[in-house]
């Protein structure tokens, strides 16, 4: 096995590991004994430790490597999906499908109305010639009279209502 590589480990919290590389005690440290004015007082400092955990990330061959995880990249959680129930056909696929089927029933349409004329006969033609000339001369032909009658009824009705249900009508003519 090679040692230039990390060893795979999946990726999960348990895997996240603190660095610690040497941890210094401030109390036991002894300065050196070079001082010019006096021994040197007893101050409590700060020392920095460098407690950054390392945490195991795939890199671009989808290997793990080790990489601190402040320097780590920060991982965006997924954005929400659209659970809308999509169509099963989708909607231009109808539009097309429906002008097919227009088409297909315009032109069945259109081909029974050629077959029933093709089937027309001699006999049929000419009483339809007949039927469309009585139909032009028969109001030319009512309209030629010569003594003329003309009735006109004038008829008035007057209705009056009066006080506790009492009625007045008078017909006229």
């Amino acid at each position: 096995m090679s040692t230039d590589r990390a060893p795979y480990i999946p990726s999960t919290e348990a895997t996240v590991q603190p660095y610690r590389p040497y941890e210094v005690d401030a109390a036991s440290h002894q300065a050196p004994q070079l001082w010019k004015f006096g021994p040197p007082r007893l101050v409590e400092e700060q020392v920095y430790v460098e407690n950054d955990p390392v945490v195991w990330v795939p890199d671009a061959y989808g290997q793990m490597v080790p990489m601190r995880r402040s320097a780590a990249p920060v991982m965006q959680p997924t954005p929400p999906r659209d659970l809308a129930p999509r169509p099963v056909l989708d909607p231009r696929a109808q539009c097309i499908a429906a002008s097919g089927v227009l088409a297909a029933g315009t032109g069945w349409g259109v081909g029974q109305v050629v077959s029933a004329f093709a089937g027309l006969g001699a006999g049929a033609l000419v009483w339809l010639a007949i039927g469309i000339v009585a139909w032009k001369v028969a109001p030319a032909a009512m309209s030629r009279t010569e003594n003329r009658t003309y009735v006109t009824n004038n008829n008035r009705v007057t209705n009056v209502n009066r006080g506790f249900g009492r009625s007045n009508t008078t017909f006229n003519r």
